[in-house]
Order: structure tokens, then sequence, then C-alpha cells
């Protein structure tokens, strides 16, 4: 029995549609850095390019420095990459 040339390409297609969706299935989720490895902008701009919506929770009220001045002592994530994910970031800045 001999599959003629559209039969053919319906399996090619559905053979690649398979590949692909348990390829993205299995995809990591994007790297959240340590809180503390690095200054509160740098994970701030981190978690945005990631894709999340990024929500600042101060310590001890908001600060009158950069972030770049304060340290990240907290980051708790909702949803997944895709999806408009959130990203709280609780923040530290010494006065």
């Amino acid at each position: 029995m001999s599959t003629g040339p559209g039969k053919a390409l319906a399996i090619c297609l559905g053979a690649i549609a398979t590949l692909w969706s348990a390829a993205a299935a299995g995809a990591d989720p994007p790297a959240i850095p340590e809180p503390g490895s690095e200054s509160a902008a740098a994970t701030v701009g981190d978690l945005d390019a990631a894709g999340y919506d990024v929500q600042l929770q101060y310590e001890n009220g908001v600060p009158d420095v950069p972030l770049s001045q304060c340290t990240v002592t907290d980051i708790n994530t909702i949803g997944s990459a895709g999806s408009q994910p959130l990203a709280y970031v609780t923040i530290n800045c010494a006065r």
C-alpha cells in the first residue's frame, strides 16, 4: 500500500506539530535572579526582560535614592511567562 504526496505531507506536518508542542511544553521558565545577587535596578530589568510585570514593595517606605543603590530581599512570582506573569520584588534601601 502506497501513500500519496498529500497523505505523506499530512503525516509530516502532524509529526512537526507534535515535536513543536512537546518542545514548548518542556521549555524552561525564565531565570529568576537570586535576591541580593545584584542591585534592585538590575533585578527589575532582568524580570522585565523575562516578561514579568514587576511590582515593587518597599520594606522601609519609598526611598530617596536610586534603585541601583537598593538591594532585593525577596522575589515572588505569580503566573507563567507569556501570560503577563507578575513578580513582586521586595526592596530595601539603606538610608
